[in-house]
C-alpha cells in the first residue's frame, strides 16, 4: 500500500495501520496435523468380546458378559459357575498396542471379585504372550476401578484376561474391563 496515494480525508487511524503494515509479510509455518500429541486412549469399544463361561441366563440377560464392556460401572457381568480356567477375550479388527487395563469391581459381595489373573496378548488366538500377572489382589470398595499398567511395545489382535481365582465360592462378578492404548514414552 502506498501511503502517498491515500485520500487526503483518510482518518489518522488508517494512516497508522498502513504505516505499521507497510513492511509486513505473511509468515509461513510448517504444516502439522491438528492432533499430533500422544495420549492414553481407551480402545475397548473397537474390539468384540468373547468369554468361555457365560451368565446362565444367556448373552442377552441383564448380567451377561456384554455388561463388562458397556462402559457403565452400574451394570455387571455375573457368572454362577466360576471355574479357574475362566477367561474373557477381546478381539480387535487389526493388531492394537495396549499397555494398561482397568477392572471395576461389582456392586455387591467382595468374595466374587477377581483375585488372581493373567493378562495376555496374541496375534493368532492360539499362542499367547503373558503381559501382566497379578496375585492376591483386593478391591477395597464396590464399583472401585483399578488400573494395571505394564510395558508393552508390541501390538496384538487378541487380549485375554484369564482369572484363575476369585475371593471364594462359585459366583464371579465384574462391572467393567477396559483396555488402554499407551504411547511408548508414557509407559
Amino acid at each position: 500500500m502506498d501511503l502517498l496515494k491515500l485520500p487526503r480525508k483518510a482518518s489518522p487511524v488508517l494512516f497508522l495501520v498502513a504505516a505499521l503494515c507497510s513492511g509486513c509479510e505473511k509468515e509461513s509455518y510448517p504444516k502439522t496435523e491438528l492432533f499430533t500429541w500422544k495420549a492414553k486412549v481407551d480402545v475397548t469399544s473397537k474390539a468384540s468380546l468373547s468369554v468361555n463361561i457365560e451368565n446362565r441366563d444367556g448373552i442377552e440377560s441383564g448380567e451377561s458378559s456384554k455388561k463388562v464392556v458397556d462402559d457403565d460401572v452400574n451394570t455387571k457381568f455375573l457368572i454362577f459357575s466360576y471355574a479357574p480356567n475362566f477367561y474373557m477375550q477381546l478381539e480387535f479388527p487389526q493388531a492394537q498396542q495396549v499397555a494398561s487395563y482397568s477392572l471395576t469391581s461389582g456392586g455387591d459381595a467382595p468374595l466374587r471379585d477377581p483375585k488372581n489373573w493373567k493378562f495376555s496378548g496374541s496375534n493368532d488366538g492360539t499362542t499367547w504372550t503373558d503381559l501382566d500377572t497379578r496375585e492376591n489382589e483386593v478391591f477395597a470398595g464396590r464399583t472401585q476401578t483399578r488400573f494395571f499398567s505394564f510395558k508393552n511395545t508390541n501390538s496384538y489382535k487378541y487380549y485375554r484376561l484369564s482369572i484363575s481365582a476369585i475371593g471364594s465360592g462359585s459366583l464371579f462378578q465384574l462391572s467393567e474391563w477396559r483396555l488402554i492404548e499407551v504411547p511408548l514414552d508414557q509407559q
